[in-house]
């Protein structure tokens, strides 16, 4: 119980003396972050979000949108196989872009892309998570 309350009490003083944006690293009040319905703040500022968004419309805008016959270069699912089970948000392709470049990278699943944001873009976490699961493969 005590436990819960310090946790409490510190989330308070970070709401109260700003967030870091995660993005661009600038400590702002907490009503420049999109609050969630469930009561999480995301930690990207909106004019991050904002230029994010920008950048993403405008790749959209040079970079073709895929024909019926792509498969995701990652998991080699089509469209159809991603979304079969009806979920709005699989049923389309992902602009996947380079955060640090901001250049266009491809269309991916939306599974495909959460992993990659998951990992940050990082290929040593991507090669560990890599190790991690092909030591823990089952041997038949």
């Amino acid at each position: 119980r005590v436990m819960q309350l310090e946790l409490f009490e510190a989330v308070k003083t970070v709401c109260e003396n700003g967030i870091e944006c995660n993005n661009c690293g600038v400590v702002q009040p907490v009503q420049n972050f999109q609050h969630m319905l469930a009561g999480e703040i995301k930690r990207k500022c909106r004019s991050c979000a904002r230029e994010q968004s920008k950048l993403i419309k405008h790749l959209k805008t040079i970079h073709a949108y895929p024909n019926t016959d792509y498969t995701c270069p990652i998991c080699n699912r089509s469209i159809q196989e991603v979304g079969r089970k009806g979920q709005k948000m699989l049923q389309s392709w992902v602009l996947d872009h380079c955060h640090d470049t901001e250049t266009f990278r491809g269309w991916v699943c939306f599974n495909c892309n959460t992993g990659l944001g998951a990992f940050k873009d990082d290929i040593d976490k991507v090669g560990k998570a890599y190790d991690y699961l092909k030591s823990h493969l089952q041997k038949t």
